[in-house]
C-alpha cells in the first residue's frame, strides 16, 4: 500500500497508542532541503512530526515551521513531538494547521508569513492511520469501512461503494490500484451490496478475495491490497490533492526555494516527476530511495522515492 512510514507501539495507557516515529529518508530529506538558520519551511504533510522535528532543529531559533495535515488526530502526535523538540533546545516558531497541503497559502498567512523557503510533502497514508482499525484503512484488522483522512469529509469508503456504479467502481480500481481484475471485483461488490451493505473492512477484503480467480489469490501481496489502495485514493482525492498541493507549493515558494516530495506509488511519482521537470530546476535527476539498512529496519521504506526541485525566478 501507499504509505508514509511510522511505527506505533502501545504505551500501556488508555486511549490512542503513542507513536514511535521513524520518518522515511530523514537524512536525505534534511540534506536535500539544505536547511539553515532562519528559513521558513512548510511541512505540508506533518504526520507525527518526524521530519518536522529535524526541520525545526535545522532552521534554529529564528526559523519558522508551518505544518499541515488533513488528519486532526495525527496533528495531536505532531504537537507532542514538536513540544519535545522545543524542550530539547530547538526553538523555531511552530505553527500547526488542520488543513490539506493545497491550503498552505492559508496556513502561511495565519503564521504571518507571505512566502516560504522550503516545502516538504510526504505523501500517502501513515501507520498511525493504518494501525487504527476504527479508521478503516486496512484489511489487517476488521473495522468500519471509513478510509477518510479528514474525518470531517462527507463521503466514507462505505458511502462510495454503496452509491457508485459498477463501471465507476471497476474504473477506479483499475486506474488507481492498477488491479487487472477490477471488473470481476466491481461485479462482485455490486452483487453483494444488493443483499447487505458493505460497511466493514473484513467484509470488503473477503469479497475481493472471492472475486479473484484462484491463481491470483496466492501472490506476494494480499489480493485486496490494490483495491483498498484505489478506494482510499479515490475517497481522499489523493492525486487531485497532490496536483493542487504542487501548484500551491510553487506559488508559495520564493524564487530559489526548494520543493521536496516523498511518494510511495508509481502514479504519484510520475506526477511529481513531470511537474518538477516542467516547472522547476530539477535537483534529483533520479529519485532518491532508501538504502538497504533503512529497509531492513523499516520495510515500508522500500517503496519511498524522494524528488526535489528549485523554484525558478520566472515560475508562474
Amino acid at each position: 500500500m501507499n504509505e508514509r512510514v511510522h511505527d506505533c507501539s502501545d504505551d500501556g495507557q488508555d486511549g490512542p497508542r503513542q507513536p514511535v516515529h521513524r520518518p522515511v529518508l530523514l537524512h536525505e530529506v534534511v540534506t536535500i532541503l539544505e536547511l539553515r538558520e532562519g528559513l521558513v519551511v512548510v511541512d505540508g504533510t506533518v504526520g507525527a512530526g518526524g521530519h518536522a522535528r529535524a526541520i525545526v532543529q535545522g532552521i534554529g531559533a529564528t526559523g519558522v515551521l508551518v505544518g499541515l495535515d488533513r488528519d486532526s488526530e495525527i496533528l495531536t502526535s505532531a504537537r507532542a513531538a514538536l513540544a519535545d523538540a522545543a524542550a530539547s533546545g530547538a526553538e523555531a516558531r511552530v505553527s500547526l494547521h488542520h488543513l490539506a497541503h493545497s491550503s498552505m497559502h492559508e496556513a502561511l498567512a495565519a503564521a504571518g508569513q507571505p512566502r516560504c523557503d522550503r516545502v516538504l510533502l510526504d505523501l500517502g497514508v501513515s501507520s498511525l492511520q493504518l494501525d487504527r482499525p476504527e479508521r478503516g484503512f486496512s484489511f489487517m484488522a476488521d473495522g468500519p469501512l471509513d478510509m477518510r483522512m479528514d474525518a470531517t469529509a462527507a463521503v466514507s469508503a462505505a458511502d462510495w461503494i454503496a452509491s457508485a456504479t459498477e463501471v465507476e467502481i471497476a474504473d477506479t480500481i483499475w486506474r488507481l490500484g492498477e488491479e487487472r481484475h477490477s471488473r470481476r471485483i466491481a461485479r462482485r461488490l455490486v452483487e453483494a451490496r444488493r443483499r447487505t451493505p458493505i460497511v466493514r473492512t473484513a467484509q470488503l477484503a473477503a469479497l475481493v478475495v472471492e472475486a479473484m480467480p484462484g491463481a491470483a489469490r496466492g501472490g506476494r501481496i494480499h489480493p485486496a491490497t490494490r483495491t483498498f489502495q484505489a478506494i482510499r485514493m479515490h475517497v481522499n482525492d489523493e492525486l487531485g490533492e497532490l496536483r493542487r498541493g504542487l501548484e500551491a507549493a510553487l506559488a508559495c515558494l520564493r524564487p530559489g526555494g526548494r520543493l521536496a516530495v516523498i511518494s510511495f506509488h508509481s502514479l504519484e511519482d510520475r506526477l511529481v516527476k513531470h511537474f518538477l521537470r516542467e516547472r522547476c530546476d530539477v535537483v534529483t535527476k533520479k529519485p532518491i530511495v532508501a538504502d538497504e539498512a533503512e529497509i531492513r529496519g523499516n520495510a515500508r521504506a522500500r517503496s519511498a522515492k524522494l524528488r526535489c526541485g528549485i523554484r525558478r525566478e520566472d515560475a508562474a
